[in-house]
């Protein structure tokens, strides 16, 4: 037995199919909502709409700039959005309750609905006036009336109202925009009023701060003694200029003079000063210098002649010594020179750098002075723009006081629309029936994946591998409350009829040798006792058919037929108590013959399993050609397995939409254990029915209508046979029927005409 693989693909054709047999429960549905929905739109508060569109931040040339007091920046969303609340704000709309006089009865009427009058007790009760609200309890209420919205990329802000009547949504709609630019207006102007007096007010303080700046002022000058100042600056700047130029030729020359005043400091020998840069050169130091060297070249030749002590030679000694001590002399005149030279250096350089220091001092105290001066006027001259400013504010201000702009216009003001924006039946409908036929589709789903149970043959073959041999159409009986079945019940349907019909003809032509049948279910009433007897009856037409109640735990076969309880039936013939012929039961109007289960049986698969039990069916199985055993639910005990091995084959009934398919597969396993010839499964009670106008085209022709006129190209034939001639061929198929039995199954025949005598 093959099992059930689950698939992840979802068969589209099966869910349009499930929907397509429920599909009562969908359109219940949608009947259902469409009614309520209907119902609750004719019977909700109408509601009209009124719009009215303005333009807000006009941007227009200012005449005067006092305008610029009255911030009208209208280009932010900010801006947009602090005016849409400032109209729904309380305050704007308790201007529009006053105006216009509304009353809690304007705002929110009381309708008369139509479902009053089919259902009086919904219709509420008086109650006790309340007291009258306030303008700012209104308000609120016509907050929730009013919607303020902006057309996107533009100036454009739509007032919509919404209330009970057409005229009351305009008015409000247009009165709201007419007290916006009244408010608007309002501000205006006593933001002027005040500009006006703080103005005035500004201009007597500055009045005052001007002129004690230029008191101030004058009094500087006096003080100082200021004339002109910038060409005073000039000269000194001039002044500090050269004394800087000078100052820095006297360091230089200080600084050269102390270079050489250091090198007499310290060199002591006066030739080699006299060598060196320190002192300047002189003619005649240099002319006693060249005697000098003449001389002492001249003592130096007359050394090589005469002696040390000779008169020359003394002479000329005498004589270097004094030009030696000229020299000298000269030499330290020249130092003294060079020493006086530097000291009046730097006297000249203090003095200098003396002059430079005073004249800086004198150009920073004007400086000071200027920077004082040029303060003080400062503050003159921002006092004197300010006064002249708020003065000219204040004149604007006056101008303007009379002058009326335009903060916003009116583009359209609010027409009357009677037609009511609310409820908007067809949408409401056509959602309610969108959501009935969702909810109404949705049970049928849940319905669907919460059975348990299969409903046709395709399912079947998803849980087995044996065939579909039919499915038997749920009939109800006629008689009900568990009376018993007349013969007439069955074959009492032309559809169970033609199900039963499609069963046998694919047992006789798939299972010729199969003459014992035995019938089993998973669990109990499922129809097994109906499906053998019905069986049995289309098997009874072409053969001779024996039904057996072998269900000893809980028989329904003998009350179905209207039989006694405790009829001797299987239990009595197994036990030797009757024999064959006193527990059959026969009815020439079944057509077949049948074995009950007999009396209660203490242990049922004893009985079953008994050898006997095979050799009774053998032995049955000789006299008649079908035998149809019903057995216990296969599920619940073992007998059906113990049946299964002497019976040639089995069917499995399973119940439509009620037997769940684990006991189903469950069952099939059972038998499948003891290697049971399963011969197929009938689903019962299924709901698919044939269309019974095509069904009848094959069953029940059209009968010729015997008062239309034969046409006249029509020729009628004679009849082939008369009655005569059917009674000869009557006789003639039984006298061969005879000859058969005799040439072929002499021995059946023959024992059992003896059973029916004994």
């Amino acid at each position: 037995m093959a099992e059930h693989i689950p698939q992840d693909e979802i068969d589209l054709g099966q869910l349009f199919s499930l929907l397509w047999r429920q599909k009562w429960l969908p359109i219940f549905f949608c009947i259902c909502f469409v009614l309520i929905a209907w119902v609750y739109v004719q019977n909700i508060d109408k509601k009209y709409a009124a719009t009215t569109t303005i333009q807000i931040g006009i941007d227009q040339g200012n005449v005067v700039s006092i305008d610029d007091l009255y911030v009208l920046e209208a280009r932010s969303k900010e801006y947009y959005s602090t005016q849409i609340e400032l109209l729904k704000s309380r305050s704007m709309l308790s201007r529009v309750v006053t105006q216009l006089g509304l009353t809690q009865n304007d705002l929110s009427p009381i309708m008369e609905r139509p479902i009053y009058q089919y259902l009086p007790s919904l219709k509420p009760k008086k109650t006790k006036p309340q007291a009258t609200p306030s303008n700012t309890d209104l308000a609120k209420k016509l907050q929730k009336m009013v919607k303020i919205s902006q057309i996107t990329g533009s100036q454009l802000i739509n007032i919509t109202v919404t209330a009970p009547n057409p005229k009351l949504a305009q008015s409000i709609a247009n009165t709201l925009a007419d007290v916006y630019m009244q408010y608007h207006q309002d501000s205006r102007n006593k933001l002027n009023d005040n500009a006006t007096k703080w103005l005035i007010t500004e201009l007597e303080q500055l009045k005052s701060k001007l002129d004690a700046a230029e008191e101030n002022l004058q009094a500087y000058i006096k003080q100082e003694d200021l004339v002109d100042l910038a060409g005073i600056l000039s000269l000194k700047s001039k002044d500090i200029e050269t004394l800087a130029k000078q100052l820095l030729i006297a360091e230089r020359e200080v600084k050269a003079l102390k270079v050489k005043y250091k090198i007499i400091q310290q060199t002591q020998d006066p030739i080699l000063l006299l060598l060196s840069n320190a002192i300047p050169t002189n003619a005649l130091v240099e002319s006693t210098h060249s005697t000098l060297s003449q001389l002492k070249l001249k003592l130096a030749e007359l050394a090589l002649v005469f002696g040390p002590k000779h008169p020359k030679h003394i002479a000329l000694s005498e004589e270097i010594k004094a030009t030696q001590a000229t020299l000298n002399q000269q030499i330290a005149t020249l130092i003294q020179g060079v020493e006086y030279n530097y000291k009046t250096a730097i006297k000249q350089h203090e003095q200098v750098e003396k002059s430079f220091k005073q004249a800086k001092q004198e150009y920073q105290q004007l400086t000071k002075q200027q920077n004082k001066f040029r303060q003080l006027q400062r503050e003159v001259t921002a006092n004197q723009e300010l006064y002249d400013t708020f003065l000219k504010r204040l004149q604007e201000t006056k101008a303007t006081k009379s002058m009326e702009k335009a903060f916003a216009n009116i583009v359209d003001y609010a027409q009357i629309n009677p037609v009511p924006i609310s409820p908007k039946k067809p949408l409401i409908l056509v959602l309610a029936l969108l959501l009935g036929g969702m909810l109404g589709t949705l049970l049928v789903f849940v319905i669907e994946f919460s059975r348990t149970g299969v409903r046709d043959k395709d399912e079947v073959s998803q849980i087995s591998a044996l065939p579909v041999l039919s499915e038997i159409p749920k009939i109800k009986r006629r008689n009900q409350n568990g009376n018993p079945m007349l013969p007439t019940e069955l074959f009492a349907n032309e559809y169970y009829l033609e199900s039963i019909r499609t069963l046998r003809t694919r047992l006789k032509m798939n299972y010729e040798q199969v003459n014992i049948i035995a019938i089993t279910s998973a669990m109990p009433n499922e129809g097994k006792s109906t499906l053998a007897l019905n069986l049995a009856k289309a098997f009874s037409e072409v053969e001779k058919v024996l039904v057996i109640d072998a269900d000893l735990r809980k028989p329904s076969m003998a009350q179905k037929l209207g039989l006694p309880a405790n009829r001797q039936g299987l239990v009595e013939l197994m036990s030797g108590q009757y024999k064959v012929s006193s527990c059959l039961y026969r009815q020439d109007s079944l057509g077949f013959d049948v074995l009950t289960s007999g009396a209660n049986c203490d242990n049922p698969s004893k009985l079953l399993l008994s050898k006997d039990f095979p050799r009774l069916l053998k032995g049955l199985a000789k006299y008649y050609d079908k035998v149809i055993i019903e057995t216990a639910p296969v599920n619940l005990v073992a007998d059906a397995q113990a049946i299964s091995k002497a019976a040639d084959g089995i069917l499995f009934v399973a119940k439509a939409e009620k037997t769940p398919r684990g006991f189903i597969s469950h069952g099939l396993g059972l038998l499948n254990q003891v290697q049971a010839n399963v011969l197929g499964i009938v689903l019962n009670q299924t709901q698919q029915k044939l269309s019974r106008y095509q069904y009848r085209q094959y069953i029940k022709p059209v009968k010729p209508d015997s008062k239309e006129a034969m046409p006249a190209n029509v020729v009628p034939l004679p009849k082939r046979f008369n009655g005569l001639d059917n009674e000869a061929f009557e006789l003639q198929r039984q006298d061969l029927l005879a000859q058969y039995q005799k040439l072929n199954r002499p021995p059946k025949r023959l024992s059992l005409n003896k059973a029916r005598k004994q």
